[in-house]
């Protein structure tokens, strides 16, 4: 009975909060009025600072002073993804009036590649302890509560607006924050994006998923050869002149409970969760994915980590030059954030007829 009632309390002030939302106009700023889509760069400049022992801080700036309270997004990287790769899209991101906070760790595997023999060989007895701290699911965890504690403290951030989003690895790891805080009954995350999440992370996303109390996008795609919507690994290990497929060795990486298939991937965490859409995106590689405009900046990410590492990510072709991750994720957020409801839910209705988007999946 006392669950019931709380979550009776809950929906009742949700229901009261975006009733005050919508009569408000100071809910949705003049700049954002304004804006007629969310294509591009948004209304609002960005700074962009480190924090100590926080990460990477994208700030928006609005040039009425009455803005005092922005919502909140915590993003957490892929494995062996430095934070400052994905400067561009979280940039833009923050332009459409978000305060994004990137944790900088867990961003360095070490070098692997034979094409760099002396680095390799210098980092060689670190190689095990840096993959270790890079593949440390308990840790990014860590990160990304500590990322939430750190806006909620912040006097320019709206508390009751805060957001999580990933990608690769830590797509996986904010579905499964968010569902252990749900486990735990907490209402702090409001709605959860995750970018190509990785279901091989543990806990398993798709085993948990349905205790998050958050609503959740996600974007996935075929042509993604590390963490497609469904179906086996197709990335290849690129050393020297050998080019081998990276699913063979999987359960060596990642231990004997791994899988090629990632335990069914992107479909199988919609399968299992009750408020979720997942959004498949054409002709993307695991990293264009996140990307804004052409993807030329997670291009240049794709092509640092063959460098570093020897992993062959794929270059899809695509007939279009706009990628629609970072704008429908700001729909979404829009919505689910109580921002402008109307109009953050009226362009997601879009993405059912965008041929950038092959399909759009809604749990039950």
């Amino acid at each position: 009975m006392k669950l019931r009632s709380n979550l009776s309390k809950h929906l009742t002030l949700s229901l009261l909060a975006l009733f005050a939302t919508l009569l408000n106009p100071r809910g949705i700023p003049e700049a954002l009025a304004d804006q007629t889509s969310y294509t591009g760069t948004g209304p609002f400049s960005v700074s962009v600072s480190i924090v100590e022992g926080q990460g990477l801080l994208f700030k928006p700036s609005d040039s009425d002073e009455s803005r005092k309270n922005w919502p909140g997004v915590v993003f957490a990287h892929g494995i062996c993804g430095p934070a400052e790769k994905y400067s561009s899209s979280l940039s833009r991101l923050a332009s459409w009036g978000f305060m994004v906070i990137a944790n900088q760790k867990q961003g360095d595997c070490g070098v692997m590649n034979v094409n760099h023999p002396l680095a390799t060989l210098g980092n060689f007895f670190q190689l095990r302890l840096k993959f270790h701290n890079a593949a440390d699911f308990s840790l990014m965890a860590d990160d990304i509560r500590s990322n939430l504690n750190y806006l909620i403290g912040r006097f320019d951030v709206d508390s009751d607006r805060i957001a999580l989003m990933g990608h690769s690895m830590g797509g996986g790891m904010v579905i499964d924050v968010a569902s252990e805080l749900g486990k735990q009954q907490s209402n702090i995350v409001k709605a959860v994006v995750a970018i190509a999440p990785w279901n091989g992370v543990h806990p398993t996303p798709s085993s948990i998923v349905n205790d998050s109390n958050a609503p959740i996008l996600i974007f996935c795609s075929m042509t993604d050869a590390l963490c497609p919507c469904s179906g086996e690994v197709q990335l290849s290990d690129t050393q020297g002149i050998f080019t081998k497929k990276l699913s063979p060795i999987i359960p060596l990486l990642f231990g004997p409970q791994s899988n090629p298939t990632w335990n069914g991937g992107s479909m199988a965490i919609l399968k299992n969760s009750k408020d979720l859409i997942l959004m498949n995106v054409s002709q993307v590689s695991h990293l264009s994915i996140a990307g804004i405009d052409h993807g030329d900046k997670m291009q240049s990410f794709a092509e640092w980590a063959r460098s570093e590492y020897g992993l062959n990510f794929n270059r899809p072709s695509r007939s279009y030059s706009d990628i629609p991750t970072m704008e429908y994720s700001v729909a979404f957020l829009n919505q689910f954030l109580n921002l402008d409801v109307k109009k953050g839910q009226s362009t997601l209705e879009q993405s059912s007829s965008d041929s950038r988007i092959l399909k759009v999946l809604r749990s039950n």
